[in-house]
């Protein structure tokens, strides 16, 4: 009886086809990691860029009207939101009311502000506006909770009249009216002093109310916010860097600049221009990977859009990416 054996041919055919058979399951099971990478990565950016504008338009509702600019990081100019119609403005910014205190009103008539100043009981000749229902304890204690600080209320607010149709006072020298990046602040009315009578309040303002209009509404103007990516900052500012972020991830990381004050000179804490300011206040990161963010105001009502993207993996030229749009009022 003679015994088959396997050829050299044959063994060299088999590994042949054995191998052909592994770079196929290598194909087939690197495919399905692809597609779960990318899947897994799709649903994960639709979930935080849901996240992300639902947190902005949180933040941006509570804006004081007409306030909102947009800033271009390499001349240091500035435009107005509703102007704006070039891309080098990539820096938003704008003020935002004392809301934290404000929203006391109506559980407890002794504690937070209403916003209204009573006209007639008011004094041009001493510069005392006499603000309604107004705390001063109250709102000065969660402004230093909120800031981590210990100074007084004229230290960090400033008032800015509502005016007409309760959408701000626009003037004709909009650069010069709330003090963006060491110019003036003509809208933005410092307080000297504060003095409680009952639940009333006497403001002594600066002179600079003298010859202006006042207006009943008012916002306690507190803080100004920004948002910006990393590759349009000063990434050596010691805010960034205390963030300890990769520096393959600055550039796309956006960022949220708040407690600063235009009115005082101030500007955000990593802005690359400083020229007649000084950098203050704090800095939180929103998201990473942010390839575009752009914002635009159309009838009153600002439009977000965010772009969320990734290499498929590391070396690849293939992106995943994901943009969303939302609108808030």
């Amino acid at each position: 009886m003679v015994k088959k054996t396997f050829t050299l041919i044959e063994i060299i055919f088999v590994i042949v086809i054995l191998g052909l058979i592994s770079v196929g399951s290598f194909k087939a099971i690197e495919m399905l990691y692809q597609r779960y990478y990318q899947v897994n990565t799709i649903t994960k950016f639709s979930i935080l860029s849901q996240t992300l504008l639902d947190e902005v338009s949180t933040i941006l509702y509570y804006r004081i009207p007409l306030t909102a600019i947009g800033y271009d990081p390499q001349s240091g100019d500035f435009k107005k939101l509703e102007d704006i119609d070039d891309e080098k403005y990539k820096i938003f910014e704008w003020i935002s009311e004392a809301y934290d205190a404000k929203k006391h009103f109506g559980f407890d008539i002794k504690t937070g502000y209403t916003g209204f100043i009573d006209l007639e009981a008011s004094n041009r000749d001493t510069f005392t506006l006499v603000a309604k229902d107004f705390n001063i304890t109250d709102i000065n204690d969660t402004e230093n909770n909120i800031s981590n600080t210990h100074i007084d209320l004229n230290q960090t607010v400033a008032i800015i009249f509502a005016g007409n149709l309760d959408l701000g006072v626009e003037s004709d020298n909009y650069k010069d009216d709330y003090g963006w990046h060491g110019h003036e602040h003509n809208k933005t009315y410092l307080i000297n002093r504060f003095k409680q009578v009952g639940n009333d309040a006497n403001l002594t303002m600066e002179n600079e109310i003298e010859g202006n209009r006042i207006y009943a509404k008012y916002y306690l103007a507190n803080s100004a916010w920004g948002i910006a990516r990393g590759v349009d900052i000063d990434q050596n500012s010691n805010c960034i860097t205390a963030l300890n972020l990769k520096n393959s991830e600055i550039n796309n990381t956006l960022f949220l600049f708040y407690n600063y004050r235009p009115w005082k000179k101030e500007t955000f804490c990593a802005d690359p221009n400083t020229t007649n300011v000084s950098t203050e206040g704090n800095v939180s990161i929103l998201a990473k990977d942010i390839t575009a963010f752009k914002v635009k105001a159309v009838d009153y009502h600002i439009e977000l859009k965010v772009q969320f993207s990734k290499s498929m993996y590391k070396g690849s030229d293939k992106n995943i990416t994901i943009t969303k749009q939302k609108v808030t009022f």
